[in-house]
């Protein structure tokens, strides 16, 4: 496997690598890891770093102490404005781009997988958070709401987006109109949970679903799917989606990874996948 890179240190995400994985924490367990801008900079860049490293094959998202994420940290009535006039970086020559937004959207854009282990409660921004990553699991006395309403916002960090597209409208409208908080057998029923387990298993659970990563697919394969998922959604036929799906297929036949996949599975052993091919998974 590749050298691993030393991270920068960062205020307020906790980021650690081991054989493969990175775990990244929000790190702010005293106040249950509400937002501040500092805290999005840093995730977005601890994401940013994990993408960029070739050893990391997998990334783990998950909360210090016994929450995930309660969203924006709330101290006054200005909260929030005071927030505003802070992000000057999310000023664009379009109007104001919210930091949140930036995570989500570097969520999208990752190459590699990002695990979500839900610990405790994911609230406003931390749901949203949540709902960009690839495979959610959460603790079983876990909750979640998408309270915008109810702070007189809307919703933020592209969950306007992504939230449909994983439960349906008529559930999105329902939990993000009314403001609600629900629980984790809620969340699973519709399709926004991955799984649900114990409370007290909830990170070694996501641990070994991302060691699935490490030790048994291809991450240009990974990338390459990712992207073919995301693009799938702006196809308004499935021909327009088989045709995505023809050209990668094709492109990746008389590669290494697809030898190796198929000579693994004719000598019965487990595969060896060649590091990440940058050029293949920008093939988009």
């Amino acid at each position: 496997m590749p050298d691993h890179r030393q991270p920068p240190a960062y205020e307020e995400i906790d980021y650690r690598f081991d054989d493969g994985i990175a775990v990244i924490s929000f790190n702010a367990p005293q106040r249950r890891n509400a937002l501040r801008n500092r805290m999005l900079r840093d995730l977005w860049e601890a994401l940013d770093f994990a993408d960029r490293d070739p050893a990391v094959r997998a990334v783990v998202l998950t909360g210090a102490g016994k929450h995930f994420c309660v969203g924006a940290e709330l101290t006054g009535p200005n909260t929030l404005i005071d927030c505003l006039e802070e992000d000057r970086a999310g000023h664009t020559p379009t109007g104001y781009r919210e930091p949140g937004g930036r995570v989500s959207e570097r969520l999208f854009d990752m190459r590699t997988p990002v695990v979500a282990a839900v610990n405790g409660d994911a609230v406003g921004g931390g749901a949203s958070i949540m709902a960009a990553t690839d495979v959610r699991i959460a603790g079983e006395t876990s909750r979640f709401g998408f309270v915008f309403t109810r702070r007189g916002v809307v919703p933020e960090s592209a969950s306007s987006w992504f939230l449909p597209r994983l439960v349906g409208l008529t559930r999105a409208t329902d939990w993000v109109l009314s403001g609600r908080v629900f629980d984790a057998a809620e969340a699973y029923a519709a399709g926004l949970l991955t799984r649900v387990v114990a409370a007290d298993a909830v990170l070694d659970e996501a641990i070994a679903y991302a060691r699935v990563f490490v030790t048994e697919t291809s991450p240009t394969s990974v990338a390459l799917a990712r992207r073919l998922l995301g693009r799938s959604w702006g196809h308004a036929t499935p021909r327009a989606a088989s045709e995505d799906e023809s050209r990668v297929y094709a492109s990746r036949l008389r590669s290494a990874d697809v030898h190796e996949g198929v000579v693994s599975f004719l000598e019965r052993r487990p595969a060896v996948f060649p590091p990440l091919d940058d050029d293949a998974a920008d093939y988009f």
